[in-house]
């Protein structure tokens, strides 16, 4: 007999999955594509975030196995953190035409605000699904360490400055490493 969470993760499973599908088509049309694309490291580094934050998004709804009973209102919650994701992941690599040419520099600072704000929408809304569907009090190591982040982030929202983005990605990177070492749960055990 199948599970009500193992039921609702076949739509959470297939969102994050279009979405990382969308990030390794662009990339892949990057790499197939007739123009030359001028790539910005920060950029580039910002797609790999992106990337690596779905697997921490859906590795981290393992923690929503227990519950047994589903509302319509609890699952879209649950929903909001693949389906911003993927909005991000739309914003944070252009659709290529391979007969056009392409700067990512300009390209990053015309959609780092959309794609900052996003990002911030995705930390709180971690924040709220843990706090309303799992009871889990917000002041954690890793929860403030979330906190810092959107912090950052925000700041990032009215400072388009390419040293300040360069000192994100760095400090975006670091916090990668952290959650990943802070993160001990695992799946099925």
């Amino acid at each position: 007999m199948t599970s009500t969470f193992d039921f609702l993760m076949v739509l959470y499973s297939i969102i994050i999955g279009v979405s990382m599908g969308k990030i390794l088509t662009a990339i892949g049309n990057v790499i197939q594509g007739n123009k030359p694309i001028k790539h910005y490291w920060v950029h580039d580094s910002w797609v790999m975030f992106i990337f690596i934050l779905h697997v921490f998004v859906w590795f981290s709804a393992w923690q929503y196995a227990s519950i047994q009973v589903w509302s319509i209102s609890g699952f879209l919650m649950f929903l909001t953190l693949p389906v911003v994701l993927f909005v991000a992941s739309v914003v944070a690599l252009p659709d290529i035409d391979p007969d056009r040419e392409y700067d990512m520099r300009v390209y990053y600072f015309k959609n780092c605000r959309w794609l900052h704000a996003l990002l911030i929408a995705i930390i709180v809304l971690s924040l709220v699904n843990e706090y309303m569907l799992l009871d889990q009090y917000p002041f954690t190591v890793r929860n403030i360490a979330r906190g810092a982040a959107a912090t950052f982030l925000f700041i990032g929202l009215f400072f388009v400055r390419p040293k300040f983005h360069v000192l994100q990605v760095a400090t975006l990177y670091l916090l990668i490493g952290f959650f990943t070492l802070s993160y001990r749960e695992s799946i099925g055990g």
